[in-house]
């Protein structure tokens, strides 16, 4: 008997069907994917015809209208469509926004220059249709231009005219400028852009006074008029009228915000390396450089100097370190001899610091005093300076008497310090004529001593301290806030009493002057101090009176003497080189 076999069916590897399921997911995938745009191409489609189709209808029903009725709720002109609305259409909701707006067509002339003096010569409407699909924002917008049947009209109102310029007095472009007006028998509520001259015009202004205005722009500050209230009885910038016939202008000034980091301290401990040359014992090393009745010089033999020299004094590396103070060089040239400066980082191999932490560095620095306050400790925890000498005659050399280097070593934080600030922008006057600030507020430091002021406009900001008198103010007491920038604050406080004098010493500038030595006498009392890397002294406890001398000698600098200082209060003097 012969028996059959049966063929048994040999089933999938897990290899070939984890090959065939990527197959699948690869094929189904890229349809899926498909599918998924053409569905998303069919809803914003047609979302797009809906829009177009209520655009449309609009823009059909204004043409419907009279000219003179051709106008928005609060508008200029004056009308019954709404300014903004929403609508729905096939489950789709739309935001609905209707501009509408006299033009001043330059075939005429512009504003002032208008041949007929009528700067409203047709009236131009923009209806916009804005709907989110999937969490994306989506408008289109149609504009059309409505003309009267008839010869233009001033049609009884005005123009106003508003510039809108930066802090370099600059014109801004796409400004919202903000117009209106609630006094009259037509409510006004009307915001425009500004043109590319940064420009925004209202024509066809009803003729009234008391037209408020705006100015703002996402990351910008703020500028507008101001209403006389108790608080404020004597506004500079008042609401402006709008004369028929007329165009009336008013300018306004704003730009980026920034903002103000201030520090409070109680003090700051000081230390320095100085460099003599009564010996070589500064010098790390050198080429045709020699030391010389201690003083540094280019190298000599037999009366005959060499015309160039350098040397590289010994790194300084601070024990502790907050930050760099300053640079000093006590130099001695003749005409045709110079010295130049250079600051190099690294205690075995010195690299040069470049010009972005330190500008001109890479080429020396010839100024008596460095300030290197702006140094970055992180990057640059210790500093190494070179000295070069050039002459351009064999029979002379500069001379180096010495060189030091000041740094912070500690600071000790003065927490929870109220603070009072205000800019030196002015808004108008109380009725006793004084000054009302734009900008006036108060701060606490936090128990580290720290205090952000953000967003902040571009001004001039003065800081008072309650309780405290003001010892050493970094950079400068008022600070100033550029448009767009982090400024910053350091104030070290001293115990109050009733007259301080704090010397500010700084180039005219504006650059501060460390390093210099400031004495303040009259009978009975001297006092004398050298000036932080900020350029600033401090003398408080004094008695009251106005016969104090004072004298501030800055090396480099001719000294500058002053008699008769009155010392009553709180005073700052400001010494200018």
């Amino acid at each position: 008997m012969v028996l059959n076999k049966k063929t048994v069916g040999r089933g999938f590897s897990l290899v070939e069907l984890l090959v065939v399921a990527a197959l699948m997911l690869v094929v189904f995938g890229g349809i899926f994917a498909s599918f998924k745009y053409s569905l998303d191409l069919i809803t914003q489609s047609r979302a797009k015809l809906s829009a177009l189709t209520l655009a449309n209808e609009r823009l059909e029903y204004i043409h419907s209208l009279s000219y003179d009725a051709v106008g928005t709720v609060s508008g200029i002109p004056s009308g019954t469509i709404p300014q903004v609305s929403t609508t729905s259409l096939n489950t789709i909701t739309f935001t609905e926004t209707v501009l509408i707006e006299y033009i001043d067509d330059p075939a005429d002339g512009v504003g002032a220059a208008d041949s007929n003096g009528i700067t409203t010569d047709y009236k131009r409407a923009k209806v916009t249709e804005g709907w989110t699909s999937r969490g994306v924002y989506h408008e289109i917008f149609l504009v059309s231009n409505i003309i009267p049947r008839s010869i233009e009209t001033n049609v009884g109102g005005g123009t106003l005219r508003v510039n809108v310029f930066d802090a370099n007095v600059q014109p801004l472009p796409g400004v919202d400028v903000h117009m209106w007006n609630t006094t009259g028998t037509t409510t006004v509520d009307v915001t425009r852009s500004t043109d590319a001259t940064g420009v925004a015009l209202f024509g066809g202004a009803p003729a009234n006074s008391g037209y408020q205005i705006s100015v703002s722009a996402p990351g910008y500050s703020t500028d507008k008029t101001y209403v006389a209230t108790t608080s404020l009885p004597n506004p500079t910038t008042q609401p402006v009228a709008v004369r028929a016939a007329d165009i009336s202008t008013m300018n306004f000034f704003i730009d980026r915000v920034g903002s103000l980091a201030l520090a409070t301290l109680l003090s700051k401990t000081a230390s320095s390396s100085v460099f003599t040359f009564a010996t070589t014992s500064a010098i790390a090393s050198s080429s045709a450089i020699a030391v010389r009745a201690g003083s540094l010089e280019l190298a000599s033999s037999s009366g005959v100097y060499a015309t160039s020299g350098s040397a590289y004094l010994q790194t300084v590396v601070p024990a502790t370190l907050v930050s760099w103070g300053t640079v000093t060089t006590v130099a001695t040239t003749t005409a045709g001899t110079a010295f130049k400066i250079s600051l190099y980082t690294g205690t075995s191999t010195c690299t040069l610091i470049p010009d972005s932490a330190i500008p001109g560095n890479s080429s020396g620095l010839t100024a008596p005093i460095i300030n290197l306050s702006s140094l970055s400790v992180v990057t640059y925890p210790n500093l190494a300076v070179r000295v070069v000498l050039t002459s351009a005659s064999t029979t002379a050399s500069p001379q180096i008497g010495g060189v030091s280097v000041t740094y912070v070593a500690s600071k000790t934080v003065a927490p929870s310090v109220p603070l009072a600030i205000h800019g030196a922008k002015t808004i108008g006057t109380l009725m006793d004529t004084s000054l009302v600030y734009k900008y006036a507020t108060t701060v606490t430091s936090s128990v580290g001593g720290l205090a952000t002021l953000n967003p902040l406009e571009w001004d001039s900001y003065s800081v008072a301290p309650t309780g405290y008198d003001v010892a050493d103010a970094c950079p400068a007491n008022p600070v100033t806030v550029a448009p767009g920038t982090n400024a910053t604050l350091e104030l070290t406080l001293a115990a109050n009493t009733a007259n301080t004098l704090r010397v500010v010493v700084k180039t005219t500038g504006g650059t501060a002057l460390p390093g210099g030595t400031v004495t303040l006498s009259r009978s009975g009392y001297t006092g004398t101090a050298v000036t932080t890397s900020c350029g600033q002294v401090f003398f408080s406890g004094l008695n009251s009176a106005s016969d104090y001398d004072l004298s501030v000698a800055v090396p480099g600098y001719t000294t500058q003497t002053f008699s008769a200082v009155d010392v009553t209060g709180d005073i700052v003097q400001v010494v200018t080189f």
